[in-house]
């Protein structure tokens, strides 16, 4: 009796059906989309806007941002000087990012003062190759809107 149980056991597993104790092998987890990081850097400034003071005017000025897409990882600052006065554009928070584009919440600084505090802007065109050029637009605290503007040709940039 023994003995034709395991020939059953063995003819069952040469076609495959056993033996039953045996189990299936897990199937690899999938792999996670690797998280990809940007950085930009630039001191040749194109135009920059203050709304309070009328038209736009050429800047000069640097550029540094460095961001991870989807997430809210990053930092972008420009410091520019445009018709004598000297601005800052400080990212203060990220609300989304991707490839080309960060959203959130800026602070500008005119001479030193704080002129929009937790001002809801973008920067995009950020997926540019050397020598394409980003934008910045920054609105009021309360919604986003092109009323502030920055905009710098892309230098150098580092994809990883």
């Amino acid at each position: 009796m023994n003995r034709r149980f395991t020939t059953i056991a063995l003819a069952l597993t040469l076609v495959g059906l056993g033996p039953l104790a045996q189990a299936a092998e897990p199937s690899p987890a999938p792999m996670p989309v690797p998280l990809q990081t940007h950085s930009i850097w630039t001191n040749k400034s194109l135009y920059l806007v203050d709304p309070t003071i009328d038209g736009s005017r050429t800047a000069s000025g640097s550029a540094a941002t460095a961001w991870t897409n989807n997430t809210r990882n990053g930092y972008f600052r420009v410091a520019a000087k445009a018709n004598g006065y000297y601005y800052e554009f400080v990212l203060a928070s990220i609300s989304s990012s991707s490839f080309d584009q960060i959203s959130g919440v800026w602070d500008i600084r005119r001479n030193g003062v704080l002129v929009c505090d937790g001002c809801i802007g973008k920067a995009y065109g950020l997926s540019g190759a050397v020598g394409n050029y980003f934008k910045i637009y920054v609105g009021d605290p309360d919604s986003y809107a092109e009323k502030w503007h920055y905009s710098a040709y892309i230098q150098y940039r580092f994809d990883f």
